[in-house]
């Protein structure tokens, strides 16, 4: 079982991935240019999502 820093450490990397895909986003970049990137499909859903419902 991993410990609370590894827990904490893995949903910060996550969340800085979602952030800079949030980021290009805004700036207008395509989904492909976004996965060229080396993102995935879901996690720019994710970040789709997450830039859509805050606004």
């Amino acid at each position: 079982m991993c410990n609370l820093s590894e827990l904490v450490e893995e949903r910060g990397a996550k969340r800085e991935r979602i952030d800079a895909i949030k980021r290009m986003l805004k700036a207008n970049f395509t989904k492909d240019q976004i996965i060229s990137c080396g993102y995935t499909e879901e996690e720019i859903e994710r970040a789709e999502n997450a830039l859509y419902t805050n606004v």
